[in-house]
């Protein structure tokens, strides 16, 4: 994969707390990549670097993958604040419009009369910076289990369980 021609990285929305051996962390950025707005995985560098596309005076970004962040039509994009993360909801089934003004469908619970959004599947359509996010944390976690281990774990059921009831044991 060529990397694009034109990166203009403006900031770091998301911290992974990772960092190479050269202090450099990794990081999710806000930028435009060939003129489209985008969220960059990149390394977040405190120096001037040759290898890094942008500069903002005070740290540099070395890019190593990006999420065009284009709306769906009839979506808008939704922000779950406890985990910073986004998503993408459908308008007529989740929400309408009427005046430039949004309005969204709230359900009450029968027994506790408590009223909760309707859009509860949310999470299955995520936006371009949760994309990247999740990513980010995925990539993290193997690069771990890799320095750890020597290799990547077994998702399965099973080894879950194991290693489950292995920590239990161990901590007692």
């Amino acid at each position: 994969m060529s990397r694009p021609d034109n990166y203009s990285i403006e900031k770091t929305v998301w911290r992974s707390g990772r960092k190479n051996n050269f202090g450099d962390e990794l990081v999710v950025a806000e930028g435009k990549v060939n003129d489209k707005f985008s969220y960059v995985m990149a390394w977040e560098v405190q120096a001037k670097r040759p290898e890094c596309v942008s500069w903002n005076g005070t740290v540099s970004w070395f890019p190593r993958m990006f999420w065009v962040d284009d709306i769906p039509p009839n979506h808008i994009k939704i922000c779950n604040w406890p985990s910073g993360k986004e998503y993408y909801i459908k308008k007529e089934k989740n929400y309408i419009e009427m005046n430039g003004e949004v309005y969204i469908k709230f359900n009450e619970d029968e027994n506790s009369h408590l009223h909760h959004p309707s859009f509860g599947n949310a999470i299955y359509n995520p936006s371009a910076k949760t994309k990247a996010i999740e990513y980010v944390e995925w990539f993290n976690e193997n690069q771990r289990q890799l320095d750890i281990y020597g290799r990547l774990l077994s998702t399965s059921k099973q080894a879950k369980k194991r290693r489950r009831a292995r920590s239990r044991k161990t901590d007692k």
